[in-house]
């Protein structure tokens, strides 16, 4: 039976050039899905520690240790916050993934970011409070003087100097508005508020 199989396939050359792609076919997928398991290290997973409130000097040799790598993709600032922190990690911990992996972080900047100061002249109070407030900045305190228009923002300071658009200040920082009061008499007391939306 098997050397009439044998012949048969000796006799008939296109079956057997068929059966030869066939098997080199199927060593090449085997050798394929073996290199592959190994490159995707297929069954070789760690799990993510967690590394929030540390230094990236701190949790590198932590993720070293599980064959993973520390990489900083941003950076926030929180003044309740120890500086340099990491704040935020991706992926989070107890997640499992495999090895030679990074975990992004965000770490607390150690001095708050500058931002641009907008244009808010001619605008409503509550406007250039919303605009500050949306950048990010505390809301401002309030000074009223006489003008012809009521709750116009006229101008902006800090500690007694007057801003410019587009000169840049830590988003912490806390402006004072000069606000009209229109026909109605200032108050007495106070010329300053502190105002919130």
């Amino acid at each position: 039976m098997f050397k009439s199989v044998i012949t048969f396939f000796k006799n008939h050359r296109i079956l057997r050039h068929l059966l030869y792609i066939f098997v080199v076919t199927m060593l090449l997928l085997s050798v394929a899905v073996y290199m592959m398991d190994k490159y995707t290290q297929h069954g070789v997973a760690v799990t993510v520690p967690e590394i929030k409130k540390l230094t990236v000097e701190e949790a590198t040799p932590i993720l070293e240790r599980y064959g993973l790598s520390c990489q900083i993709i941003d950076s926030l600032y929180d003044s309740k916050l120890r500086p340099g922190i990491i704040i935020e990690q991706t992926p989070r911990e107890g997640t499992t993934v495999k090895q030679k992996k990074a975990v992004y972080v965000v770490i607390n900047s150690k001095m708050p970011r500058k931002i641009p100061f907008p244009e808010l002249k001619d605008i409503s109070y509550r406007q250039a409070t919303s605009l500050l407030q949306g950048l990010g900045f505390p809301a401002p305190q309030i000074v009223y003087v006489p003008s012809v228009y009521k709750d116009l923002v006229v101008g902006a300071s800090y500690k007694g100097r007057t801003v410019s658009v587009g000169e840049k200040f830590p988003i912490t920082t806390i402006f004072t508005l000069t606000v009209g009061c229109g026909d109605e008499e200032l108050p007495t007391d106070t010329l300053s508020v502190d105002v919130g939306i």
